[in-house]
């Protein structure tokens, strides 16, 4: 297991912090983070469901997952830790880990409540995984699995780990993987389904089920949220024109372009842009 990278943030309310903590992303293949909200109120979008946030309570996002705090559902500042981690499935520890953690969540909601004393460990964990002496990282990773054995290890049977096991064995599929490489450096074009079906040699139909059970949503789904993942920093990060950040990928018109990215992010391009915009 390695810690990637880790965050605290102390009453988030808006401006500049906003612009990066909030602002709609994913990540890796083997990469997960948590984000565990210590006190405040508002909403965390995963993928395309809403949570409510609430003090004391653990969010986790598994790779690929799209996800973003939503600043407009922000009712009372929010403070947080986040950490991003990189499990190897080669290593019986992290891979158990990991089982703890689907058995779970197959069984409850997203937003799993921890015990307020859960804080003081985060804290450590926190200072740990910023040091740069290989000792103190390695402890930070000691103190993530047990963390994570705490939090997830409740109250599970063998055989619900074997049936998770059989599933996540099911769900490595190399063309999944090849199709997320396509989609990636693609993201500029008009793309459909059956384009990346057919550069893998599937049948569109067998992709899509393939696809779906792996990332639990379409093929066409994902490339729309990897467009508009990729617009958002566009939106942020430069003046180009609404209009031409539509047409640079492949969206139909700006309308749908608008339209798209609002269901995704819950902010349509010009309030996405006004509230995440960097302040010089």
């Amino acid at each position: 297991m390695n810690i990637k990278d880790a965050v605290y943030v102390y009453r988030l309310v808006g401006g500049d912090r906003l612009s990066w903590h909030g602002r709609y992303h994913t990540h890796g293949p083997n990469d997960y983070e948590f984000h565990v909200f210590l006190e405040g109120q508002g909403a965390f979008l995963l993928n395309r469901t809403r949570y409510r946030i609430e003090g004391n309570r653990l969010f986790l996002t598994r790779p690929r997952e799209f996800h973003s705090i939503l600043p407009e559902a922000l009712e009372k500042p929010i403070s947080y830790y986040a950490f991003l981690f990189e499990i190897d499935p080669e290593k019986p520890q992290d891979q158990k880990a990991l089982e703890l953690i689907q058995v779970t969540e197959r069984e409850q909601q997203k937003g799993i409540p921890i015990e307020g004393r859960s804080r003081f460990l985060l804290e450590e964990l926190y200072f740990l995984s910023r040091s740069t002496e290989s000792g103190q990282k390695q402890a930070a990773e000691y103190l993530l699995l047990s963390l994570i054995y705490q939090w997830y290890g409740r109250g599970h049977n063998s055989d619900q780990i074997q049936e998770v096991r059989q599933v996540s064995l099911h769900k490595r599929n190399d063309h999944v993987e090849r199709a997320l490489q396509l989609m990636e450096k693609s993201i500029q074009e008009k793309m459909n389904t059956q384009d990346v079906a057919e550069e893998l040699g599937l049948s569109e139909e067998h992709f899509i089920r393939l696809f779906r059970k792996t990332l639990g949503m379409s093929p066409f789904q994902y490339f729309t949220r990897l467009k508009v993942e990729a617009a958002s920093a566009y939106l942020v990060e430069s003046f180009m024109p609404i209009k031409t950040i539509s047409d640079y990928f492949g969206f139909e018109n700006p309308f749908h372009f608008s339209r798209v990215f609002k269901k995704c992010t819950g902010l349509s391009p010009q309030e996405y842009r006004k509230t995440y915009t960097q302040r010089s």
